[in-house]
């Protein structure tokens, strides 16, 4: 197979590399169609790599952090993964590049090899996306289908900007996906993700640490809504700075909600929600939990995570018959320094707990 290389200059060099020809100039356009050389080459010289309809061999990971700094890397035409029970990534990324996506192009991670209907409790599953250490560097304008657990996984990133990504797991709902989780973040600063459309079948975003994290634009339909937290029970338990704005969420089991884990210790502090529309959320509108314990709330808040200085304002939209539009439980003296307004939300049960709040003029 023979990858092909875009040369700006007249003069190029020559290498042989595992019995193909890989053509290399400093600053070239380089296209890869094949996964072993694409591993293997010296990619320095490439300021501009084209990743064109890759098939990844089982249990491996296409690794894009071993370029030179500035490097854009696209995916162009289809990108699949061959099926092994592992816990992947399929695709890493590292450092000051971008990663973005041809006009056309897919990323399927193949889910259905992994779907279960277990989830986490099941077979060993790959994350679709880890993007780790990526400082000064942009994700935009994927087109992601099919993942078989988590697709992103934003962990020590800073100054990170995600844009236009679109997740589509709509065939998971009838072949049993679950803990497809759109963006997780941990132990990051000033992250931000805007204009994208995920459908899944958990949290569309989950920020478990970290501070300065910007979440605007996006539509998120189908999994259990936009979470801060859970907060606990990791190595950093501290979130500083969530901002929520401008967005929808469609047919989820949950709106907005923060969650702390009963018994950790950390804190949340500076949460906005500012803007989001509901539509048809099917258990709670918006959901501050003290209480939550083996993934659901438990009624029993512990105060070991507060939550202070939350503030959620035009936060509107219907809720279904059975559900609730409101469930808030603190622990005592653990939730203070709370601004709520303009909160329109239709249809349900009002409230099925109010506990301990700071005075909101809501509960």
């Amino acid at each position: 197979m023979r990858p092909i290389t875009h040369l700006r200059l007249p003069i190029a060099l020559a290498f042989a590399l595992s019995n193909c020809v890989f053509l290399m100039v400093s600053g070239a356009i380089c296209t890869f169609t094949s996964y072993h050389v694409f591993t293997a080459a010296n990619k320095g010289p490439c300021t501009s790599i084209i990743l064109q309809d890759m098939f990844v061999p089982a249990g491996n990971t296409l690794d894009l952090s071993k370029v030179s700094a500035g490097t854009t890397i696209t995916f162009a035409g289809k990108t699949t993964f061959g099926y092994q029970v592992w816990g992947g990534p399929l695709i890493y990324a590292s450092g000051p590049i971008t990663v973005t996506g041809a006009r056309g192009h897919v990323i399927n991670a193949g889910g259905a090899g992994w779907w279960d209907y277990k989830g986490d409790f099941g077979k060993k599953k790959p994350t679709t996306f880890s993007a780790y250490q990526m400082h000064d560097a942009k994700i935009t304008w994927l087109n992601i289908i099919n993942t078989p657990a988590q697709v992103f996984s934003i962990f020590d990133c800073h100054r990170l900007f995600v844009d236009h990504i679109t997740i589509d797991n709509t065939a998971g709902f009838k072949q049993g996906a679950l803990n497809t989780d759109g963006f997780d973040v941990g132990s990051s600063t000033n992250v931000t993700i805007s204009n994208s459309n995920v459908v899944n079948q958990d949290d569309c975003l989950a920020v478990n640490s970290g501070s300065d994290i910007y979440f605007r634009g996006n539509t998120c339909s189908g999994g259990h809504g936009i979470s801060v937290g859970s907060v606990g029970g990791r190595s950093v338990n501290t979130v500083n700075g969530v901002y929520v704005s401008d967005s929808y969420v469609i047919n989820s089991e949950n709106g907005v909600r923060v969650k702390t884990i009963v018994g950790a210790t950390g804190f949340v502090n500076n949460v906005h929600f500012t803007n989001v529309h509901l539509t048809n959320i099917y258990q709670y509108g918006i959901a501050i939990e003290q209480d939550y314990h083996g993934g659901t709330p438990s009624g029993r808040p512990t105060g070991g995570v507060p939550i202070s200085g939350l503030h959620i304002w035009d936060v509107t939209g219907t809720v279904t018959a059975r559900a609730t539009q409101i469930y808030i439980v603190c622990a005592v003296g653990a939730c203070r320094g709370w601004d709520w307004g303009r909160i329109k939300i239709f249809g349900g049960t009002r409230t099925s707990a109010c506990q301990n709040i700071p005075p909101s003029g809501f509960c």
